[in-house]
């Protein structure tokens, strides 16, 4: 298996392959649908709908709450035995497949649900598990991009808007998956002779 530098990447790659084997037929395609895994790990996916919401409510969660949440999966489940996993839908689609292929790993790892927890000046906050996150943010990145397509790809001078496009996800996630790799140093020297390659060609 051909796995990236760092050992917590390493680690989180078989993972990565084994939940992407579960419905991509073709181990060479670059994109990959979290939607079509969802139900393989018993989400069911809804479209969050804000019917029902004031007008301030509304305008809060469009502008300043807007960066505060992303999606999540309801802790109770379903008639059906599956669990209700929403998204916003103020994200862009790029955002929401990271934010559901997190959700999966969640399941997959069978992670421990937050829980709202009392402090002690009597505030009501959610627990956050660090490790957790982590873990399912970067097992989903890996879904996402596989080393075996996507290093290829970065040392053949790929940038970062060139791999973004070229596995549907945002710049900043193809910067996440270049640094938790330990490829940064790589894509660097990558960029830089690509760079002057173009301008002793004269482009």
């Amino acid at each position: 298996m051909f796995l990236p530098f760092s050992k917590r990447a390493k680690d989180w790659e078989p993972h990565a392959l084994r939940l992407r084997g579960m419905v991509c037929a073709n181990p060479r395609q670059s994109r990959f649908d979290p939607g079509e895994l969802a139900p393989k790990l018993g989400l069911t996916i809804m479209p969050v709908s804000f019917r029902g919401l004031t007008a301030d409510e509304l305008r809060h969660l469009r502008t300043q709450g807007r960066s505060h949440w992303s999606g999540g999966v309801y802790p109770q489940p379903l008639p059906d035995g599956s669990f209700l996993c929403m998204l916003n839908p103020d994200d862009p689609p790029r955002r929401n497949r990271i934010t559901l292929m997190e959700e999966i790993c969640h399941r997959y790892f069978n992670h421990e649900p937050t829980k709202l927890v009392v402090r002690e000046d009597g505030l009501l906050i959610r627990d956050f598990n660090d490790a957790q996150e982590k873990q399912a943010f970067g097992v989903g990145a890996a879904v996402l991009m596989p080393w075996s397509l996507f290093f290829p790809r970065l040392n053949n001078g790929m940038s970062s808007v060139e791999l973004s496009e070229e596995f549907d996800v945002t710049t900043q996630l193809v910067e996440y998956r270049i640094k938790i790799a330990g490829a940064r140093k790589l894509y660097d020297a990558r960029q830089r002779s690509h760079l002057l390659s173009r301008r002793a060609a004269g482009l």
